[in-house]
């Protein structure tokens, strides 16, 4: 067990000059902006128009074959579906171009890496070792990592999340980071700068829960802890903890959120073996976690959240609303195209999976319970959020049969 720091008061603040952001110069940022124009173009103009093709041409067709309309949710429909474009000369080119531009964003990313990495790698240094420490990284270099993470290049990263070279690496964080600006903005999410998600979570609890107001709050699968400082920043004085199986992604994460003046404590852990007593925290969040598990790990993700949740406290994920219900047969064919040729095996599993179903197994109240895609008030990207309240008068002996359950 590596720990890096004790928590102490947030005194010390935020470091001027020790940030942990990518800063790109001129060719950088053209290349970047090319990337993103490429993605762009790919995600809206050729897949448009292969989308307008299948309206017109692919989809009549097989409903002429099948004398009857196509469905969103027959799995077999997206076989069909899915045969048919793969014969389309239009689908193979916006497959090429898919590829190409994930390879040329993180070609883009390691030549940013090449001049950034020595800057950020000092700075992350810096928080390693100095004294006043507003959080904690506490690491286990014998936790057996899930394959499912540590032998798939997820999104094709170079290395994988849990590449290391060596037990203060942050290479792997700084390139998801990297990546992941890119990767959103190509989606037309975001600009390049990126932005945080745990307001979105916030402002949808509120709404289904006015008043709540947690004091111990758990992210689960943080990553490079893009969205974790959000939480300190909303309630400043809950203790927010936040784990994730890959060391390198959580020392970035800790180094970032030290340099941002918030105060976490980081754990290496596996979240379907999470290492906390029954009735531990008062919320747990996770921002697109669940499309990274299994079909496996995906009931025990979520058995483990609702366990250590406190009762009267609220569990709420976040991930892609790649479900049948919110997305017709032509999105799910090039979705499952993630699965082949982007580093993504359970992108399907998740969209298939029936998420409301294994929350009632646990127990989880239906008139307190979410499965569904939200979207901001204010309008834009929707997400599928699952989770709900627990019972006051949930009995502790209960955890452990949901557990095993």
């Amino acid at each position: 067990m590596t720990v890096m720091g004790k928590a102490t008061p947030d005194s010390a603040g935020a470091s001027p000059g020790r940030d942990m952001k990518l800063q790109f110069d001129h060719d950088d940022r053209a290349r970047a902006l090319f990337v993103v124009a490429l993605k762009k173009k790919t995600n809206f103009g050729v897949a448009k128009q292969l989308e307008q093709r299948f309206n017109q041409v692919i989809a009549p067709k097989l409903e002429k074959e099948l004398s009857r309309p196509l469905s969103d949710t027959n799995r077999d429909d997206r076989k069909r579906a899915k045969t048919a474009l793969e014969n389309e000369h239009l689908y193979r080119v916006w497959g090429c171009l898919t590829f190409i531009g994930q390879d040329m964003m993180w070609d883009c990313v390691e030549t940013i890496l090449s001049h950034e990495l020595p800057r950020l790698e000092a700075n992350a240094g810096y928080y390693f070792d100095r004294n006043d420490k507003l959080g904690s990284l506490e690491l286990n270099p014998g936790l057996p990592l899930p394959a499912n993470i540590a032998k798939t290049e997820i999104h094709r990263q170079p290395g994988g999340f849990c590449f290391e070279r060596h037990d203060r690496d942050i290479l792997s964080g700084a390139r998801y980071n990297g990546g992941g600006m890119m990767y959103t903005a190509g989606k037309g999410r975001t600009s390049i700068a990126g932005a945080g998600g745990g307001d979105f979570v916030i402002e949808k609890i509120r709404e289904r829960f006015p008043g709540f107001t947690p004091k111990r709050i758990l992210e689960i699968g943080c990553g490079t802890g893009r969205n974790t400082p959000s939480y300190k920043r909303l309630f400043p004085e809950a203790e927010v903890t936040a784990i994730d199986c890959a060391a390198g992604l959580l020392r970035f994460a800790f180094a970032n959120a030290e340099s941002e003046g918030t105060g976490i404590h980081f754990k290496q852990m596996d979240l379907t073996k999470l290492d906390f007593a029954d009735d531990s925290f008062d919320l747990i969040v996770s921002h697109i976690v669940g499309h990274e598990t299994t079909h496996k790990g995906l009931p025990l993700m979520i058995a483990e959240s609702w366990r250590v949740l406190a009762p009267g406290g609220v569990m709420f994920h976040l991930d892609v609303p790649n479900q049948p219900t919110y997305m017709n047969l032509f999105n799910q064919v090039l979705n499952d195209w993630q699965v082949r040729y982007n580093g993504e095996p359970f992108w399907m599993g998740w969209a298939d999976a029936d998420v409301r179903g294994i929350m009632t197994k646990l127990g989880v109240p239906e008139d307190a319970m979410i499965a569904e895609a939200l979207s901001p008030a204010a309008g834009g990207v929707s997400w599928f959020c699952h989770g709900g309240r627990k019972p006051l008068d949930t009995e502790k002996s209960d955890a452990g049969k949901r557990k095993a359950a």
